[in-house]
Order: C-alpha cells, then sequence, then structure tokens
C-alpha cells in the first residue's frame, strides 16, 4: 500500500495545479459574463429611458394637437360671435363655447410642460447612462481582451498537465482507489492527501487518535481523516 500512497502523491503534484487551473477556465468566462451582463442591464435601462422619452413626446404631440385645434375652433367661434352680435342667447352661447375652449387648451397646455419636464429628466438620466455605459463598454473590452489571454494561457496549461497526468497514471494503483481519490480532488479542491504531522491532519488541522496515527505510519492500508475525508500518509 505505501506504493500506492507513493503513486497517489506523485499523481496529486499534478493535479493540485490542474485543479486551479480547470477553476480558472470556469472562473474566467464566468467573470466575463457577469460583466458583460452588466452592460446588457445598463443598456436596457437606457433603452426604458429613451423609449419612455419617445412615448411622452408622443402625448405632448396630442396635447399640442389638443391645443391647436381648440385655437382653430376659437378663431371660428369668433367670427360667429361677430356675427351674432343681434342674439343675446346666441351670443352668450359662442362667449360661454370660447371660454370652455380656452380652459380645455390651458390644461393641455399644462399638462404638455409637464410631460416636457419628464422629458427633459428621462433625456438627463439617459444621456448620463449612455457616458456610463460608453466608459463601462471601453472597460469591459480591455477586460474581455485580458480573458482571452488568460483563457488560452490556462488552456494550453492544462492541455501540458493532462498530459503530465498521464504519464503518471500507474497501474498500482487499484481502480476503486482512484476512483475515491478523484472523487476527493473534486470534493476537497484539488486535494485528496494529507500528511500526517505527528497525530495532526496538515489539511484540516485535527488531531488523530493515536491507534489511528500508528496506522498510518504501518502504511499497510489506506487511512482516511475522519473529519475532512482525505486520505492520510506519513513523510518518512
Amino acid at each position: 500500500m505505501r506504493d500506492v500512497i507513493r503513486s497517489l502523491l506523485d499523481l496529486q503534484e499534478v493535479d493540485r495545479d490542474l485543479h486551479r487551473v480547470l477553476e480558472e477556465l470556469k472562473r474566467l468566462p464566468a467573470e466575463r459574463a457577469a460583466r458583460q451582463a452588466e452592460l446588457t442591464r445598463l443598456a436596457a435601462g437606457l433603452a426604458d429611458k429613451r423609449l419612455a422619452a419617445k412615448n411622452l413626446r408622443v402625448r405632448i404631440k396630442e396635447y399640442e394637437d389638443q391645443a391647436t385645434a381648440g385655437r382653430q375652433r376659437i378663431r371660428k367661434l369668433e367670427n360667429d360671435l361677430g356675427g351674432a352680435r343681434a342674439d343675446a342667447q346666441l351670443h352668450a352661447f359662442f362667449e360661454h363655447q370660447i371660454k370652455s375652449l380656452k380652459k380645455e387648451i390651458g390644461s393641455a397646455e399644462d399638462e404638455a410642460l409637464k410631460l416636457l419636464e419628464q422629458v427633459e429628466l428621462h433625456d438627463r438620466e439617459a444621456a448620463d447612462l449612455q457616458a456610463r455605459l460608453d466608459s463601462e463598454q471601453k472597460v469591459f473590452d480591455l477586460f474581455a481582451a485580458n480573458v482571452d489571454r488568460e483563457i488560452e494561457a490556462a488552456d494550453a496549461r492544462r492541455k501540458v498537465l493532462e498530459a503530465e497526468r498521464a504519464q503518471r497514471m500507474r497501474g498500482d494503483i487499484p481502480q476503486e482507489v482512484l476512483v475515491d481519490y478523484e472523487r476527493l480532488l473534486r470534493s476537497r479542491g484539488g486535494v485528496a492527501l494529507a500528511q500526517l504531522d505527528g497525530r495532526q491532519c496538515q489539511a484540516c488541522f485535527m488531531d488523530m487518535p493515536t491507534n489511528m496515527t500508528v496506522r498510518v505510519a504501518r502504511g499497510a492500508e489506506l487511512v482516511r481523516c475522519p473529519s475532512c475525508d482525505r486520505i492520510l500518509y506519513a513523510l518518512g
């Protein structure tokens, strides 16, 4: 079993580095995607602001058209009013209509003014978002280019390590031990074995019972740390 431990230690020397590289190959694209998502969020916010301003401008135009139509109607009523001086009742009717139209025009202009203030606010916010988006896009482009280079370097390193791992795979490691070892690699951050220094596991720093340290020292069996589950070994 000592030969198995030595083979596993030899393998873990590569696997520790390989685990780090594989983690980088997961982390780098994820970080790039997260930053891209933030840019997408900003772009969506900018589009929302511009759409809101556009819709408000449509409503402003409707109020302006309403006011224009009201003024045209007033001019017609004023002409009719001039011809109705002899008819007091009709004259009063036209004056009432003109007064009502002026009130409606005033209300439409007030509403249009309120909406115009909202448009100006949306426009300012959109301009701020556009400036922020442009700035962050430049930063992202540099970041993404660096990530691409780091991914390329990490992938090249992965290939080298995988080739080295294939060379270190030895036939003296039983299949069931290898399966367990690789499970521990995945669950324990790329470190499946831990040195036992005295009575202490150097991975989780828990003290082991005396009988367990004796079993590890003998090297006749694989002994697992009861705390972190790693395979224990002793130097010497």
